[in-house]
């Protein structure tokens, strides 16, 4: 997946789980349109971020950027925000 795709899916995503070698993180969408992620089971590792690039480019995942993780990454669930 193109780092444009991936940026799509979390702009159209209420909520997402991706696994990037054997580690799961979930993205989530509140009613104020700001994006959490965090690692599953790991909650001190939730941060909060205004847009999606702000988020691909400034969490960090053993101290690289998402971005940087892209040609690794799988969604394993994925809800839509007109699913939700």
């Amino acid at each position: 997946m193109s780092k444009g795709e991936f940026i799509r899916k979390i702009e159209d995503a209420w909520k997402m789980v991706i696994a990037i070698s054997g580690r799961k993180f979930q993205i989530v969408r509140d009613e104020e349109d700001w994006l959490t992620i965090s690692e599953n089971k790991h909650q001190d590792t939730e941060k909060h971020y205004s847009d999606t690039y702000d988020l691909v480019s400034r969490y960090k995942i053993d101290g690289k950027s998402l971005r940087d993780y892209i040609d690794a990454i799988t969604i394993e669930e994925y809800v839509a925000l007109l699913d939700a």
